[in-house]
């Protein structure tokens, strides 16, 4: 028995989705996200230097990581980021750099009225995002060999009430310093494909927001950061170099706390 694709359940074609997704810029940024989670566990069980794989419950706001795994006995949560493709620039040639995607009108939604003149009112444009047709002429080659820069959205999906390490009790969306232990960083963006830049929590940037304090927002992570390709600090492609990092460090601090 064949199992129905999506497309199939919806009644709708390859065709129609690609359009969809591509005028929902905010659709397709959940879509890339979730595949990007899965992605991520696919690396991790490809290695097989880690187990006890599992996701948390989206819904509990005290449990941060799209992936929790155990790494040599200890548990280590990552938290899964995608880039905001509109964006994205890439390197050219000449020195310069392209914004990969340009916003494209494609339509108008139909008119909402008339004017107080009394003539209809021009209906709302409709865009999709393409790709620039500087970038789509480049040889692949070059495509995969020039350089990257973006940024991803690194917060939380609702306002939440966050205590923080000087007992005072924020509303934000911002993630807290020390909520997880590594971010992944997907990159799918830059060369179409699934690659990640991870970073350890405590070298993210901090928050510049205006209304907290410099004490607050020391201990509030950017809601917006910056990440290259080739990678640059604090990224690295390996996640195993700040595991063992972080397991250092764990062990090192329960050795120090066990009586003598």
């Amino acid at each position: 028995m064949t199992t129905k694709t999506i497309l199939d359940v919806w009644g709708i074609s390859a065709e129609y989705l690609t359009d969809l997704v591509n005028t929902n810029p905010s659709l397709r940024g959940m879509i890339v996200g979730y595949i990007a989670e899965r992605k991520l566990k696919e690396l991790f069980d490809h290695h097989n230097r880690t187990e006890a794989h599992r996701k948390d419950d989206d819904h509990d706001r005290t449990k941060k990581g799209d992936l929790v795994v155990t790494y040599k006995g200890e548990e280590f949560r990552i938290e899964v980021k995608s880039l905001q493709t509109n964006q994205v620039e890439v390197l050219l040639p000449d020195g310069n750099w392209l914004r990969l995607m340009a916003k494209k009108e494609v339509g108008r939604k139909a008119s909402p009225g008339l004017t107080k003149a009394g003539k209809p009112r021009k209906g709302a444009a409709i865009f999709k995002w393409v790709l620039d047709e500087r970038y789509t002429a480049l040889p692949e080659k070059f495509k995969k060999e020039t350089s990257y820069r973006g940024a991803f959205q690194c917060d939380a999906s609702d306002r939440r009430k966050l205590p923080l390490a000087n007992g005072e009790v924020v509303e934000t969306t911002l993630l807290k310093v020390g909520e997880f232990d590594i971010v992944a960083a997907g990159i799918f963006g830059f060369r179409g494909e699934w690659e990640f830049g991870f970073a350890l929590n405590e070298d993210l940037p901090r928050s510049t927001h205006g209304s907290y304090s410099n004490e607050v927002r020391e201990q509030l992570i950017a809601s917006l950061i910056p990440v290259t390709l080739p990678l640059n600090a604090p990224f690295v492609s390996d996640p195993f170099e700040l595991l063992d990092k972080l397991l250092e460090r764990r062990l090192a601090a329960k050795g120090a706390n066990e009586p003598t």
